[in-house]
């Protein structure tokens, strides 16, 4: 079946993206590859930035409501008790893992196109990606709250970053490119991950951890 013009468009915005990046890739690029004109990106998208958006949104929105119905059920099933750390882990970790599997080489596109949003150190698209997760980091960060009462909120958040750098990492191939052992099957680069994930999440805070760290090569 033919593809609709506002799908067209976003698979055509997708790769050039990917392969261009945000900035150098211009709506002229777009509507020529995709055989429109730009008056079919204004009435879909309206502007570069809306497309861009819808682009992150075709992809995330999947993920990020599997995830909210696993915490929901999480949350359900524990009637008010504390949830394991490694179940919302896992509820965090398991849709994008699920997803990547079901996208295929499709995937590899878009991945590389968020490996540009984080490179291309512009704070304005930066934003147009953190607004994807809004809903989900709130939820999450409240779930990992009460999953760590030993650990102040501030650290908290910081691990959540660190947790969500590490899953970025692994999805983008970073991992087993560089790995000389590439017989790892994605699930049980996820269940390492997720052992890894807990393991971070749960460690000690204690002062003494950091007192001997030097950045700036002062000891006094």
């Amino acid at each position: 079946m033919k593809a609709d013009t506002k799908t067209i468009i976003l698979d055509v915005a997708e790769r050039l993206f990917a392969d261009s990046g945000f900035i150098a890739t211009s709506l002229r690029d777009i509507t020529s590859e995709a055989n429109v004109n730009l008056a079919s990106v204004n009435y879909h998208f309206g502007s570069k930035e809306a497309l861009l958006a819808a682009v992150m949104e075709r992809r995330f929105r999947p993920i990020n409501e599997a995830r909210l119905q696993l915490l929901d059920k999480l949350e359900a099933h524990a009637n008010n008790k504390t949830i394991a750390l490694q179940q919302i882990i896992e509820a965090l970790l398991i849709p994008p893992f699920q997803k990547q599997m079901e996208w295929g080489k499709s995937g590899e596109k878009f991945l590389k196109l968020v490996g540009h949003i984080h490179s291309e150190n512009n704070d304005e698209i930066r934003v147009l990606l953190l607004k994807q997760f809004e809903t989900v980091r709130e939820r999450f960060t409240k779930a990992f709250e009460r999953a760590l009462p030993n650990l102040e909120p501030s650290e908290i958040h910081l691990r959540f970053a660190f947790l969500i750098g590490a899953m970025a990492f692994t999805m983008m191939g970073t991992i087993t490119s560089s790995n000389p052992n590439k017989s790892q099957e994605p699930e049980q680069l996820l269940a390492s991950l997720i052992r890894f994930c807990v393991g971070g999440m749960t460690a000690s805070s204690s002062a003494s951890m950091s007192s001997s760290i030097v950045l700036n090569g002062d000891s006094k």
